[in-house]
């Protein structure tokens, strides 16, 4: 047995704000269900990535705390800086660009549901970058 793929499913409170958030913030393309809103569900692509939406109650989080995501997005073909001064610019960050001990640099942005999503890329040029404060 091989296991081609495996996509996180996120339970969100709207479908539809989700999806505009990722179309967004992330470059994501939304598929949802059914064809009119309100949708139920959603697929978002982008590259060779997906999430699923469905729509729930959010879990709970007692707070927020760095190094505590739900999603970890390997990034390509996009400077991870220039995403992440993208994302600065949206008010979306909330953890900053770091070098991870481990050869990758690494920051967290926060979905309307309070989803972390960790990006990443390994960077030749991270001299620069301070590395975790925990």
């Amino acid at each position: 047995m091989t296991i081609a793929l495996a996509v996180p499913a996120l339970r969100v409170a709207d479908v539809a704000r989700s999806i505009a958030w990722y179309i967004t913030a992330l470059g994501f393309a939304g598929d949802p269900f059914p064809a009119d809103p309100p949708y139920a569900f959603a697929i978002l692509r982008q590259g060779t990535a997906e999430l699923m939406l469905r729509h729930g109650s959010p879990p709970l989080r007692d707070q927020q705390r760095p190094y505590d995501w739900d999603v970890y997005l390997r990034v390509d073909g996009l400077s991870l800086r220039d995403l992440y001064a993208r994302c600065s610019k949206q008010g979306i960050v909330t953890r900053r660009l770091e070098r991870m001990f481990y050869g990758l640099a690494e920051f967290e942005i926060t979905d309307p549901d309070g989803y972390v999503l960790c990006l990443s890329q390994l960077l030749e040029d991270d001299s620069d970058l301070p590395t975790p404060s925990v």
